[in-house]
């Protein structure tokens, strides 16, 4: 198999910037931190293996997108403000942020009209795992009562339409009713287990307090 010929370092740095997913993650810890941190801090916040950590910050610092201060144990890096680039690959991952945020706006405002008939809207699944990928659905529970729950779940999914092409994401919304959800806890489904230990919140009560709670309404 024929090797990719290698760019110009010098007329495209981002190849090697953003050439790797620790490099990624690496310069996200330190724009948003916008100061210095350790190698473990780095590594802690990123999640990333230490040695992962420690290959990245070598390669941005070749780059000259991350500055080092102090020696050995106690050697500190930010990212360096003072390159070309820095102020653009900060607006990125700012950029980054405002579209999560805003996707998850969209989940919040979905049911839109119905929000009166909602008792407790999620996010759960890979998503709010934060081990999803580009093919990965955005899973989305809503519980309503039984008379209004379809309209509810179509509501949502109406609502999505347009931001879910603006943002690029899927959803699939699962909608229950307060006897699905005292029926699920009180078989300890898996399913709903999972939803349990996963969810993200966005509206109403958390999941597993529906099942020992009479049912309530919230304006949106």
């Amino acid at each position: 198999m024929a090797r990719t010929n290698p760019e110009s370092t010098i007329r495209y740095p981002l190849d090697r910037i953003l050439g790797v997913d620790s490099n990624v993650r690496v310069l996200r810890v330190l724009a948003r931190h916008g100061g210095l941190l350790s190698s473990s801090d780095i590594s802690h916040r990123a999640r990333l293996s230490k040695s992962s950590t420690r290959l990245g910050l070598i390669g941005l610092e070749a780059a000259g997108i991350v500055q080092a201060e102090g020696s050995g144990y106690n050697r500190l890096y930010r990212l360096n403000v003072r390159h070309d680039l820095s102020s653009a690959i900060e607006a990125l991952f700012t950029a980054e942020d405002r579209r999560f945020t805003a996707i998850l706006d969209a989940v919040r405002n979905g049911p839109g009209d119905q929000a009166r008939h909602v008792e407790s809207l999620w996010v759960y699944g890979s998503v709010a795992r934060g081990d999803d990928h580009f093919d990965s659905d955005l899973d989305v529970g809503v519980v309503a009562d039984a008379v209004h729950l379809k309209a509810v779940v179509e509501a949502i999914r109406a609502g999505l339409v347009i931001p879910s092409e603006r943002l690029a994401f899927s959803p699939s919304v699962v909608g229950l009713d307060l006897d699905d959800v005292r029926r699920l806890s009180r078989d300890d489904d898996p399913w709903w287990s999972n939803v349990v230990r996963d969810a993200t919140v966005l509206a109403g009560r958390r999941p597993e307090e529906l099942s020992r709670a009479p049912g309530f309404a919230f304006s949106g």
